[in-house]
C-alpha cells in the first residue's frame, strides 16, 4: 500500500506541478499598416530582420520614417493601457517582391513570440529594380497582467531570427 500512496503522491505533486506552469495564450492583433516600402523615402537599412516594440506614445520616434506619417498618427492615439504595437522588419531587399506577414503571436509567461512569412520572388518572377524594406505593424491587445520586461522573439520557419527585451507597462 505504501507504493500505491508514493506514486499517487508523487502524481499528484506532478498535476500540481503543471498546473503552476504558465499557459501559452494566442494574443489578439491588428493590422496597423503593412508594405514592402514605408513611403517616406527611408528604408530599414539593416539587411538584416528587426523588431521594434511600441509600448507607449513616445516610442513611436523609434520608428522615425521607417513607416507612413498614417501609421505613425495611428500609433500616437492608440490607448497603451489596452495595445502595444511591433513592428517587424524583413530587412533591407535589393529588389520588389519580397514581403512581411505576422501570422500568430503567443505569450507565455514573460517571453512573447511572433510567428511570421516572409516572402521571397519566385525564379523568374518579374521584380522592380528599387530597394525595398518590407514591414509589418500591428496593434497588440494586451490581456492580462504585464508590467514587466517581456523578451519578445521573432520567428520565421522554425527559427528565431531576432530577440529583445522590452518592458511593457
Amino acid at each position: 500500500m505504501s507504493k500505491l500512496m508514493i506514486f499517487l503522491s508523487v502524481l499528484a505533486f506532478s498535476l500540481w506541478l503543471g498546473a503552476c506552469q504558465p499557459k501559452e495564450v494566442d494574443l489578439l492583433f491588428e493590422t496597423v499598416e503593412q508594405r514592402d516600402a514605408s513611403g517616406t523615402g527611408q528604408i530599414y537599412q539593416d539587411t538584416q530582420p528587426g523588431l521594434i516594440v511600441i509600448a507607449t506614445p513616445e516610442e513611436t520616434a523609434s520608428l522615425g520614417g521607417l513607416v507612413t506619417s498614417e501609421a505613425q498618427a495611428q500609433l500616437q492615439n492608440l490607448n497603451y493601457n489596452i495595445y502595444f504595437a511591433i513592428a517587424i522588419f524583413q530587412g533591407r531587399k535589393p529588389t520588389t517582391r519580397y514581403g512581411v506577414q505576422i501570422e500568430h503571436i503567443t505569450r507565455k509567461g514573460n517571453i512573447v513570440t511572433v510567428h511570421a512569412l516572409f516572402k521571397e520572388p519566385q525564379p523568374g518572377e518579374p521584380k522592380g529594380d528599387e530597394v525595398t524594406s518590407p514591414y509589418h505593424l500591428v496593434r497588440v491587445q494586451k490581456g492580462g497582467p504585464w508590467k514587466q520586461t517581456i523578451t519578445f522573439n521573432l520567428i520565421v520557419g522554425n527559427a528565431i531570427v531576432t530577440s529583445l527585451s522590452h518592458y511593457i507597462p
